[in-house]
């Protein structure tokens, strides 16, 4: 539900479309046009946000994801991806003069 959410609250821009049309393809290929997830699927994507679809949509996905493993797998590719997609910049840039104090560095300095 939450990274439904994110992809429709408006602020994912080109990203978030990127990854719906991502996640409708994989559960085409994956479950087939007849299932539930695909059913779910299109009807979220008449009603984008809305909180029933986007509900209705998780839960198919994980009672398909329970009857197919191998399903369950590439869905579980797809929301590792997504988040990745959607995390945050955490990098901090700027200039510094003078002492520098740093904790959990992770990455390159450059002076």
């Amino acid at each position: 539900m939450t990274l439904l959410s994110k992809i429709f609250d408006g602020t994912t821009g080109k990203v978030g479309e990127q990854l719906w049309d991502d996640l409708t393809s994989v559960v085409r290929r994956v479950f087939g046009r007849r299932s539930t997830s695909v059913e779910a699927a299109k009807r979220l994507g008449e009603r984008p946000g809305d909180p029933d679809s986007m509900r209705a949509l998780a839960e198919a996905l994980i009672a398909d994801s329970a009857r197919d493993p191998q399903g369950a797998a590439q869905i579980r590719h797809w929301v590792a991806r997504a988040e990745r997609a959607l995390a945050p910049d955490e990098s901090v840039r700027g200039t510094v003069s003078g002492t520098v104090q740093a904790r959990d560095v992770h990455g390159d300095i450059t002076f």
